[in-house]
C-alpha cells in the first residue's frame, strides 16, 4: 500500500527494512559526525517518535471538475524602425484528471470501526485516505472562490462521510420509478452509470448533482460521453434526510431549510495528518507518512437493543451546492458512494478496549498449547502420557508422516518458534545433502522428530522457487570452484616438481625479471655453476618435465586437492564478500565486488528473520494460538541454521560440497563483523511476539515500543531484597542506538509478528507499551451520549512549544466538562429534526455551531504565570476540531512476568550457522583422476615416480603422440642445433626423414608380443533404414555411422583416437566415392557422450579425405579399452551423397585406430551399401 511522504521515502523493499534502515542510518550519521561527508546523506524525519502534524487541509493546484484555460502570449518585436511588433496569442482549454465516481485501488489506507466488527454508537466513524489532496481534488463548494481571509484556513471538502441503518436506504420495489429495478449491495448501494442515474433524473422520482457536473462540460460532448460511461456506486437518500445533512440548525435545535443544500460545514470534517510512523506494522515501511483523514458526522442509532447493523458511506458532494433546490418530499437523492462499509453498533456497556487491552495482559503466555491440553494428556500413571505432555509444553505437535518406504505413521514436529531457549545442537555440525539425517528419534516414545529435517526441506523449497537467488547461487558456487581448484592445482604441482622453484607462475616470473636480467652475465661456457653453462637449443628450449608416474592427480577428489581446497575456496570467499574499498567486507551499507554475494547475504538474513516461511511452520497448531491472546517464542537457531543449509545445498555438482562451507564461513564473518560506522553487530532475531485479537484488526498500525528499565535516581533505595524498580518511557530519540523491532508485521487478519533480538526480561527489555495509531485513533461525538443527552469534556489545546505546554500542570485535565440533553437550547448535537420528538433521525454534530464554541472556550483557558496565553488563535478549523473529537486513546503496557520465565537468556555467542562440515559422501567407485598415475596411489612412491626427473622431451616416460604416417618433417625440424622457435630456410636432403615419434618407440625396447587390441564394426545406413537411400532429388541428409566395439572387456590397451577416412570426390565407375564433398553443420555424438566426434578434411596419397575422429572426452588424453562402452556411434548431419548409375554400390571405407606405447596405426576397412531409390 502506497504511503505519501512528501518525496522524502525511505522505504526498502526488504523484510528486513527496519534493521537496514537502522545501520543506514548510523552509517550516515556516523559519518556526518566524522566530517567525511558535507551533508547528512540520510537526515533524521522533522517528526520524532510519537509526533504528529496536523493540517486542516491540503489542496492541490489545480482542482478537477471545471475546465481550465492556458493562454500563452508571444510578442516579436521587429528590428526595423516603424514596424509594429507581432503579438501572438494562443490558448488551450483542459480538465485535471482525477478521480470521480470511483477511487483508485489502495486508495482507501484504513477505516474505523473496520468492516464487520463492532463499536459503541457515540463513535463517528472515519476513513483514512493514502493521498492527502484527494479530500480536495475537487470542489466541494462554488463558495470557496469567495472567501473571506478568516476563511482561508479553511476548505470544503469534495468527500463526506455519512452512517445510515438500513431503514434509511433500504430501496421498495417502485421508488426508483415504475419498471426500473435495481440491485442493492450488501451496504445497500446500487452499482450502475452515470448515464442510467441521469436517465432516472429525467424518467423516475430521482433527483440528483449529476445534472449539475453533466451541466458544466455540456460544452465538451467528448467529455460529457465520458462522464455518463462512467461505472459508479449510488445511494438514494429520503429527501427529508437529505434536508437535514445539507440544512443548518439554530439555537431552538430547529432545521433552518436553505434556499439550496449548503455544504459549507462539512470543511471541519476532513483534514491532513504528518505522523512518524515508528513502530508500526504497516506504516513502518516508511519513516513518515502523511494522510487524509476524513470524519463522519453522524453516529449510530441511540436506542437499539440488540447489536445493529450500520452502513457507511463515503460520499460525494461535488455538484450539491449547485442544486437549485431541495427535493421536492416524493423524490429520493443520488448521491454517488466512493466507499462503503457495513459495521455493528453495540448497545451500551458491551464493548471496552479497555479491557481487550487488559485481558491481553493477564493471559500472557509462551507459545504452545493451552494447559487445560496439556493436563489432559499428562496422567500420573502414565510414562508415556508425562513424556507427550512434556514434549507439548516443549511446543511439539503430533503430525501425520510418511516415511520414505511408504509407511503412514506420526512424527513430532516444532516450528522456529518455541516456548523455551533452545541451545545449538553439537550434534549438528555438518552439512546435509538431503535432510533425513536431521531426523532425531524419541527412545521414550519412540516416535520422529522430524523439526529439522522439514526446516530443510522447507528452505530447498523456498531457494528453488527464487530464480534469482539459484542463478546468483549457481555463478557464486562457480567462482569460488574456480579460483580454489587453480590455487589448489598450483600447489599441487609445486609440491610434486619439488618446490615453488620449479613451477614458477606469471607473477612470479616478472617479480624476479630484474634478478634474471643480472644472471644474464654470468652465462658462459666454462662457467662452474653448470646451471649458468651454455647448452644446446634442444637442452635450453626442451628442459626437465616431470616423469610420467610422478604427474599428481588434479581431480576435485585427489588427495592433494582435498586436503587444501577449503582453505583456497575460503579465501576466495572472503575476496569476493568484500566491499569495493577491498577492506571492509559488504555488510549492506557499502556497494558489494560481487553482486551474486549480495543476492545471497540478502536471501539468507530474510530466512534468518523467517520472512516468507509459510504460516503452518511458523505455528504449527492452531491451539497455540488463541484468539485474544499475547504470546512470546525464543527463535531456535538449530530449525534457522537447518533451512538455510537447505537452500545452500542447490547448485552442488561435486559429491562433497566443500563450496558450501566455504559460503558459510563468509556467513559467519558477517554475523560477527561490526562495521566501520556502525556500533554493533548485525541484529538478528533471537525472540518475538505474536499478538492475535480484535485491536489488531481495528488498529493495523498498532503502535508497538520497548520498555526499558528506568536509570536509577539518586534517591531510590533499596533494603535487602526488596528493590523499587519501574518501567521507563521508550526512547523519543530519532536514532536509537539498536532497533528496537527487527520485524514488524501484520501477517493475517488480526495477527501481528514482531521479532526481536533482546530477551524479555533483560535491562533493555522490561516490558512492551502498545499505543493507538495518532492517524487510527477512534473519533466520538463525546464522553457519552444516549437518546436523552449527551456529555463532553472540552480539552485544552495549546498554541505554545511543547517546553512551555509542559508547565501546565493540569494540562491532562478537561478544560470543561458539561452535559447537554436533547430540550436544551444552544445545543452541541442535534438527534432530530422536530426538537420535541423522541426520534432519532439525524443524530449528527451541530455545524458550525461546534467548531465555533470551542474556539470561545479555548480562548477563555487560563494563562501562564507570566500572563501569556497558552492558546491564542481566533479561527476555529478542521484540525482543531479532530483533536478534540479525538477519543482517549489508551497506551498499554506489558510488564513481563513469571510465565516468561522459560525465555530465559539466550547464548551469549553470535547467532552464526552452526552446520559448517561438509557433508559426507560415500563414494561408489574411484575417480578418475585418481587413475592418471600408474601405480597403486596408496602404496609408497619410488623417488623415480614421484620427483622430478631431468630428462629430454623424448623420454620414454613421456606420452606417446604419433604423426600421420605420411607426415615427412623437413629437415630444419630435426636439427638439434637451433631452437624450436626459429626458423630455418628449407633444405633438401636424400629424401631419408625419419619420425622422432617413431625412433623414440623403436628404442624403448618394448618386448613381446602385443595385447589383445578391440574390434570396431563399422556400418552407415540412413536413419530408419538397412543401407544408405538415396532418390531422385538427392537432398542434404543424415547419415548414421554405427561404430560397435567388441573384445574390449580383455584389453588393457589405450585408445588415443579412432578414424573413418571417407573419400571424397565425384561418382564414377572407377572409383566409388561416398560424396563429392562436405559442407553440412557437422557430426554429433548419439548416445555415448564419453567420446567427441571432429571432423578434418585431409590430402592423403594425392586424394581428398573427410576425416572422422572420435576422441575420448577426458582431460588425460586417453580411454582405458576395458573401461568402454560397447558402442560409440554418431550422426552426420545433412550429408549429401552420391549418385550412382546402378541400383546398389559398394562404397569402402578406411579405419584408424591409434593407442599409447603402440607405434604402429591399427588399419581396416568396412564395406557399405549405397541404394538408388529412383532407378
Amino acid at each position: 500500500m502506497g504511503i505519501y511522504t512528501r518525496g522524502r521515502s525511505k522505504a526498502i523493499n526488504s523484510p528486513r527494512h527496519l534493521t537496514l534502515r537502522h545501520a543506514r542510518r548510523s552509517v550516515a550519521t556516523s559519518k556526518f559526525n566524522a566530517g567525511l561527508t558535507e551533508t547528512h546523506e540520510d537526515p533524521p524525519p522533522l517528526l520524532k517518535p510519537g509526533e504528529e502534524k496536523l493540517n486542516s487541509f491540503w489542496a492541490p493546484g489545480l482542482e478537477a471538475g471545471p475546465a481550465h484555460l492556458i493562454k500563452a502570449t508571444q510578442t516579436i518585436k521587429s528590428p526595423n524602425p516603424g514596424e509594429n511588433d507581432i503579438k501572438l496569442v494562443s490558448k488551450q482549454t483542459f480538465y485535471v484528471d482525477a478521480p470521480q465516481f470511483s477511487l483508485p485501488e489502495d486508495s482507501v489506507y484504513s477505516t474505523y470501526p473496520p468492516p464487520g466488527y463492532s463499536d459503541d454508537h457515540r463513535i463517528l466513524p472515519h476513513v483514512v485516505l493514502s493521498d492527502p489532496h484527494l479530500p480536495w481534488e475537487r470542489r466541494g463548494s462554488p463558495k470557496d472562490d469567495k472567501k473571506t481571509p478568516k476563511d482561508e484556513r479553511n476548505k470544503v471538502p469534495w468527500l463526506i462521510l455519512l452512517t445510515f441503518t438500513e431503514d434509511e436506504l433500504k430501496l421498495k420495489p417502485d421508488d426508483l420509478g415504475t419498471g426500473n429495478t435495481f440491485k442493492q449491495t450488501v451496504t445497500l448501494s446500487v452499482k450502475t452509470t452515470v448515464g442510467d442515474v441521469q436517465d432516472l433524473t429525467t424518467k423516475g422520482n430521482v433527483v440528483s448533482p449529476i445534472s449539475e457536473i453533466l451541466d458544466v462540460v455540456k460544452n465538451d460532448t467528448k467529455e460529457t460521453d465520458k462522464i455518463r460511461k462512467s461505472q459508479g456506486e449510488f445511494i438514494f437518500m429520503k429527501p427529508d434526510l437529505f434536508k437535514s445533512v445539507f440544512s443548518n440548525f439554530d439555537n431552538n435545535n430547529e432545521r433552518q431549510v436553505p434556499a439550496s443544500p449548503d455544504t459549507n460545514k462539512f470543511k471541519y470534517l476532513s483534514h491532513v495528518r504528518n505522523i512518524n510512523a515508528a513502530g508500526m506494522a504497516v506504516a513502518g515501511v516508511e519513516e513518515v507518512g502523511v494522510f487524509s483523514v476524513v470524519v463522519g458526522s453522524r453516529s449510530g442509532p441511540l436506542t437499539n437493543k440488540a447489536p445493529a447493523t450500520a452502513s457507511v458511506h463515503l460520499l460525494s458532494i461535488e455538484g450539491v451546492e449547485s442544486m437549485s433546490s431541495f427535493p421536492a418530499d416524493d423524490k429520493l437523492v443520488a448521491l454517488c458512494s466512493l466507499h462503503s462499509w457495513n459495521y455493528t453498533v453495540m448497545p451500551p456497556g458491551m464493548l471496552n478496549v479497555f479491557d481487550a487491552f487488559t485481558s491481553l495482559g493477564e493471559t500472557l503466555d509462551v507459545l504452545r498449547p493451552p494447559e487445560e491440553i496439556i493436563k489432559e494428556i499428562a496422567e500420573p500413571n502414565d510414562e508415556l502420557g508425562k513424556r507427550l505432555a512434556a514434549r507439548l509444553t516443549d511446543g511439539y505437535s503430533m503430525v501425520k508422516y510418511c516415511t520414505q518406504t511408504g509407511e503412514h505413521t506420526v512424527a513430532l514436529f516444532r516450528g522456529p518458534f518455541t516456548p523455551s531457549v533452545v541451545l545449538p545442537n553439537e550434534y549438528l555440525n555438518t552439512c546435509s545433502n538431503s535432510g533425513q539425517n536431521l531426523q532425531i528419534l524419541d527412545r521414550e516414545v519412540g516416535i520422529m522428530d522430524i523439526s529439522y529435517s522439514v526446516a530443510w526441506q522447507v528452505g530447498r523449497t523456498m531457494a528453488l522457487g527464487d530464480p534469482n537467488f539459484c542463478g546468483a547461487l549457481s555463478r557464486f558456487r562457480t567462482a569460488i570452484h574456480q579460483g580454489a581448484m587453480k590455487e589448489a592445482k598450483i600447489k599441487a604441482v609445486q609440491s610434486a616438481a619439488g618446490g615453488s622453484e620449479r613451477f614458477r607462475q606469471k607473477a612470479d616470473i616478472l617479480a624476479n625479471l630484474s634478478q634474471t636480467i643480472k644472471h644474464l652475465e654470468r652465462m658462459h661456457l666454462n662457467h662452474q655453476d653448470k646451471h649458468f653453462q651454455l647448452k644446446t637449443p634442444s637442452q635450453k628450449w626442451l628442459g626437465p618435465r616431470l616423469g610420467r608416474k610422478a604427474y599428481p592427480a588434479l581431480g576435485f577428489n585427489a588427495s592433494k586437492i582435498k586436503d587444501d581446497y577449503l582453505d583456497h575456496a575460503k579465501k576466495v570467499a572472503e575476496d569476493l564478500a568484500l566491499s569495493t574499498d577491498g577492506v571492509n567486507i559488504y555488510d549492506e551499507t557499502n556497494d558489494p565486488v560481487s553482486e551474486d554475494w549480495k543476492v545471497i547475504l540478502a536471501w539468507v538474513m530474510d530466512r534468518m528473520f523467517l520472512a516468507g516461511v509459510p504460516a503452518h511452520y511458523l505455528i504449527t497448531d492452531p491451539s497455540h494460538l488463541e484468539h485474544e491472546r499475547l504470546k512470546f517464542f525464543y527463535v531456535d537457531p538449530n530449525w534457522v541454521d537447518a533451512m538455510i543449509d537447505g537452500g545452500l545445498s542447490l547448485a552442488n555438482h561435486m559429491g562433497e560440497d566443500r563450496d558450501r562451507e566455504a559460503i558459510k564461513h563468509i556467513i559467519n564473518n558477517y554475523v560477527k563483523h561490526k562495521a566501520e560506522h556502525q556500533l554493533h553487530t548485525p541484529q538478528i532475531p533471537s525472540y518475538g511476539f505474536y499478538l492475535r485479537s480484535d485491536l489488531v484488526t481495528m488498529f493495523p498500525d498498532l503502535k508497538v515500543e520497548t520498555l526499558s528499565k528506568a536509570p536509577k535516581k539518586a534517591d531510590d533505595k533499596e533494603s535487602g531484597d526488596n528493590k523499587v524498580e519501574s518501567l521507563s518511557e521508550p526512547p523519543k530519540e530519532a536514532h536509537p542506538k539498536k532497533a528496537p523491532l527487527l520485524r514488524h508485521n501484520i501477517i493475517a487478519d488480526g495477527v501481528m509478528l514482531a521479532l526481536l533480538d533482546r530477551h524479555p526480561g533483560s535491562d533493555d527489555f522490561k516490558g512492551l507499551l502498545f499505543t493507538q495509531p495518532p492517524h487510527q485513533q477512534r473519533f466520538a461525538v463525546g464522553h457519552s451520549l444516549s437518546d436523552s443527552e449527551i456529555g463532553i469534556s472540552l480539552r485544552r489545546q495549546y498554541t505554545v512549544s511543547q517546553e512551555i505546554r509542559e508547565t501546565d500542570k493540569h494540562r491532562h485535565d478537561p478544560l470543561q466538562k458539561f452535559t447537554k440533553t436533547r430540550r436544551d437550547r444552544e445545543n452541541w448535537f442535534i438527534w432530530s429534526t422536530e426538537p420535541g420528538s423522541q426520534a432519532n433521525d439525524v443524530r449528527m454534530l451541530r455545524l458550525p455551531y461546534f467548531a465555533e464554541q470551542q474556539i470561545q472556550i479555548l480562548q477563555n483557558m487560563p494563562k501562564q504565570e507570566n500572563g501569556e496565553k497558552y492558546f491564542d488563535d481566533i479561527v476555529p478549523n478542521s484540525a482543531l476540531l479532530a483533536m478534540q473529537l479525538d477519543d482517549p486513546y489508551y497506551e498499554f503496557a506489558v510488564p513481563f512476568k513469571d510465565k516468561l520465565a522459560g525465555l530465559g537468556p539466550a547464548p551469549t555467542e553470535f547467532r552464526t550457522l552452526n552446520m559448517t562440515g561438509h557433508a559426507r559422501v560415500m563414494r561408489l567407485a574411484k575417480h578418475d583422476d585418481d587413475l592418471i598415475c600408474r601405480g597403486d596411489e596408496t602404496s609408497e612412491p619410488s623417488d623415480s615416480e614421484s620427483s622430478p626427473v631431468d630428462t629430454p622431451a623424448s623420454s620414454d616416460d613421456s606420452p606417446f603422440f604419433e604423426r600421420n604416417e605420411e607426415y615427412s618433417p623437413a629437415a630444419h625440424v630435426l636439427r638439434h642445433n637451433i631452437a624450436p622457435h626459429v626458423r630455418q630456410p628449407h633444405v633438401d636432403d636424400d629424401g631419408s626423414h625419419v619420425s622422432r615419434f617413431h625412433s623414440a618407440i623403436s628404442t624403448s625396447g618394448s618386448g613381446g608380443g602385443p595385447s589383445n587390441v578391440p574390434s570396431f564394426n563399422c556400418d552407415i545406413y540412413s536413419p530408419g533404414k538397412d543401407a544408405i537411400h538415396v532418390n531422385k532429388k538427392n537432398l542434404p541428409d543424415d547419415l548414421v555411422f554405427s561404430v560397435l566395439v567388441s573384445g574390449q572387456e580383455y584389453s588393457n590397451e589405450h585408445l588415443i583416437e579412432f578414424d573413418i577416412l571417407v573419400k571424397l570426390g565425384p561418382a564414377t565407375d572407377k572409383h566409388t566415392k561416398l560424396m563429392e564433398s562436405y559442407d553440412g553443420p557437422g557430426p554429433r555424438m548419439l548416445s555415448n557422450l564419453r567420446f567427441n566426434i571432429l571432423t578434418a578434411i585431409i590430402e592423403k596419397n594425392g586424394m581428398q579425405y573427410l576425416k572422422l575422429r572420435l576422441l575420448p572426452r577426458n582431460a588425460i588424453g586417453y580411454v582405458v579399452a576395458n573401461r568402454m562402452s560397447n558402442e560409440v556411434s554418431f550422426l552426420l548431419c545433412l550429408a549429401k551423397v552420391n549418385i550412382f548409375e546402378k541400383p546398389e554400390v559398394l562404397v569402402m571405407l578406411e579405419t584408424e585406430a591409434h593407442y599409447v606405447n603402440r607405434p604402429q596405426v591399427f588399419k581396416d576397412t568396412f564395406t557399405i551399401m549405397v541404394k538408388n531409390d529412383s532407378l
